[in-house]
């Protein structure tokens, strides 16, 4: 993996093909086909207030207990009455299961976004802190941020370059005091 570091991930400097004009603007070239991209989000399977309840969800299903829509409320600091409306929509979409005594719980479909969800908040988190240098809690707040817009394609890329720098940590600490000289 260290010639991988080495040729294909070369920072360089901004060139003839540059992603900005001189006043910092970017250009057309660079912002492609924004349009479409930006209704890409609009097709996500949940949104993101959508994944925090099924990380809510599955948070309390770690502790041992499924929780009532009252301690998500709590939890996320929000309404009852959002909740309700959220748990709805995600028991409607096959997520969650309610049972009769209130008590919520992810479905097998849940669980696998969750997971998804969640391995990618993790490796971006990992990226942005032992590879780009970010604080730990900046980095924690963006990897919540950039999890909901990221594709299964370039975090499974991410795993690979991370998992790749940390088979050679001469060239992860290379690599990171040369980001961090940027």
């Amino acid at each position: 993996c260290q010639p991988c570091v080495r040729s294909r991930f070369r920072l360089r400097s901004a060139g003839p093909g540059r992603l900005t004009d001189a006043g910092s603007r970017p250009t057309m070239a660079a912002m492609g086909d924004y349009q479409k991209v930006w209704r890409e989000f609009e097709r996500n399977e949940v949104t993101h207030s959508a994944a925090h309840y099924l990380l809510a969800v599955a948070a309390f299903g770690k502790s041992g207990r499924d929780p009532r829509a009252v301690d998500i409320a709590r939890t996320l600091d929000v309404s009852r009455a959002a909740v309700s409306l959220q748990i709805r929509a995600l028991r409607d979409n096959g997520l969650v299961d309610v049972a009769d005594d209130h008590r919520i719980h992810l479905t097998r479909t849940g669980a696998d976004l969750v997971a998804r969800i969640a391995s990618k908040r993790e490796v971006v988190r990992l990226f942005l802190v032992d590879v780009l240098g970010v604080d730990p809690e900046t980095a924690e707040r963006d990897a919540c941020k950039i999890e909901h817009l990221i594709s299964e394609q370039s975090s499974a890329a991410l795993v690979h370059f991370i998992s790749c720098l940390r088979a050679d940590e001469t060239a992860l600490d290379e690599l990171a005091r040369r980001v961090r000289a940027l």
